[in-house]
C-alpha cells in the first residue's frame, strides 16, 4: 500500500514538473484546449520528446495523429501559445512557423521538409560565468508579433520549450512541442528564412541543447537553431 502511494505521488510529481502548450491566443483570448493545436502524444502524461532524430520533434502527434481547427491571424498582430500551466524547468523557446503548400489545405499537411524558420525565441542570460538566468522559466505562454511582411497563406505555427535542468549529457535535454494552425492575413511579400527541417534543424551537440547548466556556469549561451526571421 506504502508502495503505490509513493508510486502515485512520484507520478503526480513528474506530471506537475511536465506541461503542454494546448491553446493559441489571438486577439488577447485564449482558445481552448487541443481545438486550434494538434492534440500531442503528451496530451495526458506531459512527457517530452527527447529524440531530436525523432519525427515526433515535428509536432508530436506519431500516436494521435491529430488534426486541428485553422483560426485566422493578422500579418503584424501579436498572439500567443499558452501553456497548460506553466513552464516549470529552466531552459529556451522557440517558435517556428512552416507556410503549407500552395492548394494543400494546412489541417492535411505534416509539415515536412525544408520549410520551418523560426520568428520568435527566449534565450538565457548570462553575464560571463557568475550567472545564468532563463526569462522562459515560469511563463504562462510564449507571446510574440508575427512579421509584419509575412505572406497571407495557412501555416503551422510550432513552440518548443527546451528544458535544459538535465542536459549535461547528450539525449537530456527536453523538448515541449506543440504545432498550432493559422491561416494569416493581410499583403506581406517577404521571403521568410533561413528554412530548416524538423528533424534535421539540430543533431544534439549544440552547445545551447548539450550543456550542463549547473556547474561550471556557462559564460555565454548559445540559442540553438536558426537566426529568427523578422521580416
Amino acid at each position: 500500500m506504502l508502495y503505490s502511494l509513493a508510486f502515485v505521488a512520484a507520478f503526480v510529481a513528474q506530471a506537475f514538473a511536465h506541461y503542454t502548450f494546448p491553446s493559441l491566443i489571438v486577439n488577447d483570448v485564449k482558445t481552448e484546449p487541443w481545438v486550434n493545436i494538434r492534440m500531442t502524444n503528451n496530451h495526458y502524461d506531459r512527457a517530452p520528446v527527447t529524440n531530436v532524430n525523432s519525427t515526433d520533434l515535428r509536432c508530436y502527434t506519431s500516436k494521435t495523429n491529430a488534426t486541428a481547427k485553422t483560426i485566422d491571424v493578422n500579418a503584424g498582430s501579436t498572439m500567443g501559445i499558452a501553456c497548460d500551466q506553466t513552464i516549470y524547468h529552466a531552459g529556451v523557446v522557440n517558435v517556428y512557423m512552416a507556410k503549407s503548400p500552395d492548394e494543400t489545405d494546412v489541417a492535411d499537411w505534416d509539415g515536412s521538409g525544408s520549410v520551418w524558420f523560426k520568428v520568435y525565441e527566449i534565450t538565457a542570460e548570462t553575464d560571463g560565468g557568475q550567472s545564468i538566468t532563463f526569462p522562459a522559466k515560469g511563463l504562462p505562454s510564449v507571446n510574440f508579433t508575427l512579421p509584419g511582411s509575412l505572406p497571407s497563406g495557412q501555416y503551422l505555427v510550432r513552440v518548443e520549450a527546451i528544458a535544459l535542468h538535465d542536459a549535461e549529457q547528450y539525449g537530456g535535454a527536453q523538448f515541449y512541442i506543440s504545432c498550432g494552425q493559422v491561416n494569416v492575413n493581410g499583403n506581406g511579400d517577404g521571403k521568410p528564412g533561413p528554412l530548416v527541417a524538423i528533424p534535421g534543424v539540430y543533431t544534439g551537440y549544440e552547445p545551447g541543447i548539450l550543456i550542463d547548466i549547473n556547474w561550471p556556469i556557462p559564460q555565454n549561451y548559445t540559442q540553438p537553431g536558426p537566426a529568427v526571421w523578422s521580416g
